[in-house]
Order: structure tokens, then C-alpha cells, then sequence
């Protein structure tokens, strides 16, 4: 690798021949060359693992999620790049270090993580996050303290409801909801927050700030652990990283700096990486209401048209060819079946494979005559 990457951009990673070349045909030497750089540049770990989440966009066909980014030209050149290395693959017999290879890398990725914990471990403050967030701010704060075994149900100044976990800690200013509707939260709890879009309701949960205007939602950010996590039921939240809103408070930092959740989604955030990753909860829940419930009783209906129920039901989008599905069709009874159930017995009458990317389902393959 001869270039410079410390300043790399997301786009410049997917437009330099050495790392488009390692992602798509990694072999030994490439895997120690970039395994050796990550180790020593932790601050371009964000940029380069981005990269290579859009790369995969591009291979799986979410050409709109990579447009973002990228510019079509890139993108076209990324698909060529993609199909020729598929080509080669076919036609290329199996040889048995490939399967070192992998091993290397994977060893190398506990070797990552290892660094980045042990960076994020000596960093830690002998106070507690939480703790030192209130002891920033020159107020005087209501605490409300979980010590039971079951779930506390606390109401706020502005009639939002909070569900606090055991163990859990909350607090909030006395001057609450008069200009604004900050707490800041130590635990788990479950938010059902009144909608006001004069005053966001800002939740800081270790490194993570989760910003809304009316939904419900939850947040599990207790101090010994390595994640935060934010799970939508209903609404939507913006989730970005706390120094980064202290920073510019001025700006829509949801679209740029964090992630926008819709109902059914959750976000992951890593302290030691400081990174975000978006997906689908364990169990999704049908948020539709009223005549907007479908009952997923079918019989010959067009494989389009089920999606689409399960799309307005579940409010996931499904990605699947149109075109080559366009013969396929359904019937069954899915009225019982969970979110994944439906999507597996689908998926099996048409012969495709279902994939969870991004907060989205991704259908592989299928087709009917």
C-alpha cells in the first residue's frame, strides 16, 4: 500500500484500488498490510468501516443507500469491480490457505477489539459518566433512583411518562420543561414522551444523545457496559453522539453525525469505537392501527402485494426485484406468524433468502414460473 490514508475519506477508501482490491480478493499479505494500519490509526477505523458497510450496499443492490456518498460513475465502477471478482471466483478452484486467510482475519479483528477496549477502559473516569454529566451542569437536579425489582413508573413535569428498569437512575433539572426537556439517564428505562415541537426532549445516556419530539422509545446505557442501545416502538428519534451536539447544537446533526430510527428499528453504539450501527429489533411489533391492520390471510395474491402489507404493517421497508418476482404469488395464512416467521415461510414458497440490513429486509434470489 503505498498511499497515505490518515485523511481518507469514506469515498476516497471506495475510489483507492488497495482497499477495494482487499475487500473484494483479501489474501494474506493485504490482510496483514491493513490489519497492521487499523491497529495503528484508531481514529480512521470510523471512516474505513463505513466504507466497507457501503461496499456491501453496493454488492447486496441498495445503489440508493450508496448514492448518499458516492457518485454514480463511482458506483457503476464499484458494480464492475464487483462482477469481475465474481467471475474469477467461479471459475478459480477452491485453494485450502484460503481458509488461514480467514482465520487471520478474524484473529485480527480480537486483536481491534482488544486495542479498542483497552483504549476505552483506561479513559473511564473513576466517577461514572452519568455522575460527571450532572456534575457539569449548574443546576439543581430531581433524582429519581430504581433500588426495587420491579419497573418505576415516573411521570415528568411535562406529563411524559418514564419507565425506569431496576438498577436504573434518572435525572432532570427542577426547572424542567420551562425551556427545555433534558434528563439524563443511567440504566434502562422505556420513554412515552408528550409531544411538543417547541421543546425537544433530549435523553444523555453515557456518550449518546437520543433526541424527540413525541414517540415512545427505549434506552439501555448502564455504566459497565460497552453499548448503547436505542429501540423505537412508535415515532421517530434521532440518535447522535453527545460531543457532537455539545459542539454544534445549531445543527440537524441526525442526518450527519448519527441516525435517523423509525418504529421496529434500533440503534447500537459502541464506546469503544465511538460507531453506530443501525438494524431491526429482535421482535418487531405491528404498529398499524385500525383499518390499517391486515389480517395475512392469502390466497394466489401477488408476492408484491404481501410485502407491501408487511411494509405498512410492520413499517419496514422490503427491498426485493420487482421484476423478478413479478410471477410469483402467495397463499397461506400468516395471521399467527411473528415478523421473521412470515418472512421465512415467504421467502421459502419463492425460493429466495431474506437478509436484515440497515433497519431493512433485503430479498436475495427467488423466482417463479
Amino acid at each position: 500500500m503505498t498511499p497515505s490514508f490518515d485523511h481518507f475519506t469514506v469515498a476516497d477508501f471506495l475510489t483507492c484500488d488497495d482497499f477495494v482490491s482487499h475487500q473484494l480478493s483479501p489474501d494474506e499479505r493485504t490482510n496483514a498490510l491493513w490489519n497492521s494500519w487499523l491497529a495503528g490509526n484508531p481514529a480512521n477505523v470510523d471512516e474505513w468501516t463505513q466504507a466497507v458497510h457501503l461496499l456491501e450496499s453496493i454488492r447486496i443492490g441498495l445503489h440508493h443507500y450508496a448514492a448518499t456518498v458516492l457518485s454514480e460513475d463511482t458506483i457503476n465502477g464499484l458494480l464492475q469491480r464487483i462482477k469481475e471478482t465474481n467471475n474469477i471466483a467461479e471459475t478459480t478452484p477452491f485453494v485450502g490457505p484460503l481458509n488461514r486467510f480467514k482465520w487471520l482475519a478474524a484473529a485480527s479483528v480480537l486483536v481491534i477489539c482488544g486495542l479498542f477496549a483497552a483504549m476505552w477502559l483506561t479513559r473511564q473516569d473513576s466517577k461514572t459518566y452519568y455522575a460527571n454529566r450532572i456534575a457539569d451542569h449548574n443546576a439543581t437536579y430531581v433524582e429519581k433512583v430504581n433500588t426495587g425489582k420491579e419497573v418505576e413508573s415516573i411521570v415528568l413535569p411535562d406529563s411524559s411518562v418514564v419507565e425506569l428498569a431496576p438498577g436504573s437512575k434518572l435525572a432532570f433539572s427542577s426547572q424542567f420543561n420551562k425551556a427545555t426537556r433534558d434528563v439524563f439517564l443511567s440504566g434502562e428505562a422505556t420513554f412515552e414522551v408528550t409531544k411538543n415541537a417547541r421543546k425537544p426532549f433530549l435523553v444523555y445516556a453515557n456518550e449518546v444523545v437520543t433526541k424527540v419530539l413525541g414517540t415512545k422509545f427505549k434506552v439501555r446505557a448502564f455504566d459497565d457496559e460497552k453499548d448503547v442501545l436505542v429501540n423505537v416502538s412508535s415515532g421517530q428519534v434521532s440518535v447522535f453522539r453527545e460531543k457532537d451536539h455539545l459542539t454544534n447544537k445549531d445543527v440537524n446533526l441526525s442526518a450527519k453525525n448519527g441516525l435517523l430510527l423509525l418504529p421496529n428499528q434500533k440503534a447500537v453504539f459502541s464506546r469503544q469505537t465511538e460507531e453506530f450501527n443501525k438494524t431491526l429489533v429482535e421482535q418487531p411489533a405491528i404498529i398499524a392501527k385500525g383499518k390499517e391492520v391486515f389480517q395475512f390471510n392469502y390466497d394466489s395474491v401477488p408476492i408484491a402485494k404481501v410485502f407491501e402489507d408487511l411494509e405498512k404493517s410492520y413499517g419496514i421497508a422490503i427491498r426485493f426485484n420487482r421484476e423478478q418476482l413479478k410471477e410469483c404469488e402467495l397463499s397461506a395464512s400468516l395471521k399467527t406468524e411473528t415478523f421473521d416467521e412470515k418472512l421465512e415461510v415467504i421467502c421459502k414458497t419463492i425460493n429466495a433468502e431474506y437478509q436484515k440490513f440497515d433497519g431493512q429486509i433485503i430479498i436475495n434470489g427467488g423466482g417463479c414460473q
